[in-house]
């Protein structure tokens, strides 16, 4: 299973135990106990958001659960399970900045992930925000970083992505997190796999879908959730 290794409580490698952690991590395992018997029978790689597809058709991983929005391009390049969670766009600002929806983006540096559905669309919005540049991050915990520093005005990702990285912050009151999912479409996350694997689409469906009315995939999301704790700083 290729996961994110950076964004506490969605996919995380906990730099003290080394352990592999987050909703995504805990849902592959669950669905490893439906398919194989145990969740202990499954490997991780980390995958980061412009490798995602690439370590697919490299055969490097079997499956992708890695905030991957389905879209209609992506699904020529890869399967796609039914959707496992359901998010929108949204943005991370320091609070008091000024920015309080998507038209006050307009001349301010927007931080995103490369290889990302948020990069893409705030490429494609540029021109109705003059003055608006865009800051690329290869991962998705760059997007705080970069307004923690300074070098982002805000953060375009996944609301769920967004909210994990701000409470899992030393100093997550220093931000908040804007919705502006009225401007985008919503953002489906599917499990990929290689095009053609229809054995393996249709297994993963019916243990996402049996996950699903056990509220087992709403539980995993909670625990995740109230599991998140700020990663250890030195200095």
């Amino acid at each position: 299973m290729g996961v994110s290794y950076d964004i506490p409580g969605m996919g995380y490698k906990n730099p003290q135990t080394g352990a592999i952690e987050g909703f995504e991590p805990d849902l592959a395992r669950a669905i490893a106990v439906k398919l194989l018997g145990s969740g202990d029978r499954v490997d991780f790689v980390q995958v980061t958001d412009d490798q995602r597809i690439q370590a697919l058709q490299d055969d490097r991983v079997d499956c992708v659960v890695s905030q991957l929005t389905i879209t209609a391009d992506r699904a020529e390049q890869v399967a796609f399970t039914v959707p496992y969670w359901v998010t929108e766009e949204a943005i991370l600002v320091r609070k008091g900045s000024g920015i309080h929806g998507f038209e006050d983006l307009a001349g301010k540096r927007i931080a995103a992930t490369a290889g990302s559905v948020s990069i893409r669309r705030m490429r494609a919005s540029l021109a109705s925000l003059p003055g608006t540049t865009l800051v690329e991050t290869p991962l998705s915990a760059g997007n705080l970083e970069a307004v923690a520093r300074g070098d982002a005005d805000a953060a375009s990702n996944d609301r769920i992505n967004l909210t994990c990285l701000k409470d899992a912050s030393p100093h997550p009151d220093d931000f908040e997190i804007i919705a502006i999912g009225e401007r985008f479409d919503p953002k489906p996350f599917g499990i990929a796999v290689k095009k053609g694997r229809l054995d393996l689409v249709n297994l993963l469906n019916e243990a996402i879908e049996s996950l699903q009315m056990e509220g087992a995939i709403e539980r995993l999301m909670d625990a995740a959730m109230a599991g998140i704790r700020a990663p250890a700083t030195s200095g």
